[in-house]
């Protein structure tokens, strides 16, 4: 089975105030870290501008794109392959958590909160998508997969003091 691995990666976050793809340049240590699992990486960091950002190849956001859903759809309707997706503000990932990430089947990761993790969505070969412009309504047909074991390491980071408090933890 032939998999890829897309990075949502696309710019400056309201809540955050800054650009999460760039903090700790996580985007491309993931990236290496999936290629030399032998695995092809893209991503999907927005505009034409933001490529020389990442040391992999990049798929550029559609002009008819509205949302993050939007995206998705587009990329899987010309990739004829499983898709996995990894956001780029999931800083507290580490090697295991990946693997489990990898290996988990077709469906979307909940986390130890009981929340669903659509950016880290495993998408089957050949899948269909609604014309929903949310993520839920993207992936209300998939599976749930349970992935508590994982603890933290699923946790997005969207507001400042949330890095604050990741940056004193790694003093």
């Amino acid at each position: 089975m032939s998999l890829l691995c897309l990075i949502l990666a696309g710019g400056k976050s309201i809540r955050m105030g800054r650009d999460k793809a760039l903090l700790y340049d996580f985007v491309n240590q993931l990236s290496q870290k999936l290629t030399s699992r032998g695995i092809r990486v893209i991503v999907a960091c927005g505009r034409r501008n933001r490529a020389s950002l990442f040391n992999s190849e990049c798929w550029f956001d559609p002009a008819d794109s509205l949302s993050l859903a939007d995206v998705i759809r587009a990329f899987v309707q010309v990739h004829d392959e499983e898709i996995q997706l990894f956001p780029c503000d999931m800083y507290n990932l580490d090697d295991e958590a990946i693997d489990a990430i990898l290996a988990q089947a077709p469906g979307v990761p909940v986390d130890q909160d009981g929340r669903v993790q659509f950016t880290l969505a495993r998408i089957p070969k050949g899948c269909t998508f609604s014309t929903s412009s949310s993520l839920k309504g993207l992936f209300s047909d998939f599976e749930r997969n349970p992935m508590d074991f994982l603890d933290r390491r699923l946790e997005n980071f969207n507001f400042p003091n949330q890095i604050d408090d990741l940056n004193k933890s790694n003093q």
